[in-house]
């Protein structure tokens, strides 16, 4: 089940499946997972199984184990056993079931995924697909090829390595018992001997601040958004060095009766810091609150995922869109790995 995938659905294999993520510079998206419940099976269907399951793509290397999810700082949001296989490596069923949710974007940090309710009542996750191959709704049996793995994530084909993320909750869906309430895939498979488990990938740098700007913005035109006294990047590198993350500000302004937008802009600097060009991140819009007024506070939030290599430099802008707006306080937050 794991050989090269046909020539129509991947890209080249890797010689070697990266576990650390390298997402391209695109704006976020938020899509929630579907919960389902048990009722699409019969009383007698949810005993455990232990020693049942199939691994999604036989017995490869793990590049991150289900407890180094859970060591992370701060933890993984959904922990699972990552599988470290080519883009396109058809991927099996673990055990028969019906296919309860599927999602087709490469937006948030679960990519495309397909969720299977096994027969036993059991609920498994299959993450940053390339594509799926089997419809909503469908019965699929043990060892059936029911998806493709990928890399997608964040926005992007390449948000992370190529590889498989597979969760496992015992007799309830995610949304019920808690997304991180999975356990392990890993003690739940038919006996056998994997690759012994990769050095888990590195946690990321935490980074944040609060700023109280309290400044009144003049309108139609962009000005940059401080993040502390005088500070205003959001993530920088130089000659030779490399930064992957994930970047969200917050806003609070009053005054707000139209909107305000938000963008990113990259710089390209040279080996001595000059400016060679300027690229303009995608725009978000930030609508008034429902009752706009000079008092009301409207909230709003901007999310990046990036990755810099050589000498660039990035920072936001915003843009209001009627008088009077007073921007009240920026928070910024960031993960982040740099090599």
């Amino acid at each position: 089940m794991c050989g090269p995938a046909d020539q129509d659905r991947s890209t080249a294999p890797t010689a070697r499946a990266v576990s650390r993520r390298s997402v391209l510079i695109a704006a976020g998206a938020t899509l929630g997972a579907a919960a389902v419940g048990r009722s699409l099976f019969g009383p007698t269907d949810h005993a455990a199984a232990a020693g049942t399951y199939l691994r999604p793509c036989g017995d490869v290397r793990i590049s991150s184990s289900w407890q180094g999810h859970k060591n992370r700082n701060p933890p993984s949001g959904e922990p699972g056993t990552d599988y470290a296989v080519p883009t396109g490596t058809p991927i099996q069923a673990a055990t028969d079931g019906v296919i309860v949710d599927r999602k087709d974007s490469t937006g948030t940090a679960t990519g495309r995924y397909l969720a299977l309710r096994a027969t036993d009542g059991n609920y498994i996750r299959y993450l940053h697909l390339q594509s799926s191959a089997v419809r909503l709704g469908e019965r699929v049996a043990r060892g059936q090829v029911i998806a493709y793995s990928g890399a997608s994530g964040f926005g992007s084909e390449t948000g992370y390595g190529a590889h498989v993320h597979v969760s496992l909750w015992i007799g309830g869906t995610p949304s019920q018992l808690g997304f991180t309430n999975s356990v392990d895939f890993e003690n739940y498979v038919v006996p056998s001997t994997p690759p012994p488990p990769d050095s888990e990938d590195p946690v990321p740098t935490h980074q944040s601040s609060a700023y109280w700007w309290n400044t009144a913005v003049p309108m139609g035109v962009w000005a940059r958004i401080p993040i502390a006294p005088g500070s205003f990047y959001l993530a920088q590198t130089g000659v030779g060095s490399k930064e992957t993350g994930d970047l969200t500000l917050y806003l609070r302004a009053i005054g707000v009766t139209t909107g305000l937008q938000v963008r990113v802009v990259a710089e390209t600097l040279d080996s001595i810091g000059n400016i060679v060009s300027s690229t303009m991140q995608p725009v978000i819009e930030i609508p008034a609150t429902t009752a706009a007024s000079a008092t009301a506070a409207t909230l709003g939030h901007y999310s990046l995922p990036y990755f810099l290599s050589g000498p660039l430099r990035l920072y936001a802008e915003l843009r209001v869109l009627n008088a009077g707006i007073t921007v009240q306080q920026v928070d910024f937050k960031k993960n982040f790995w740099r090599s």
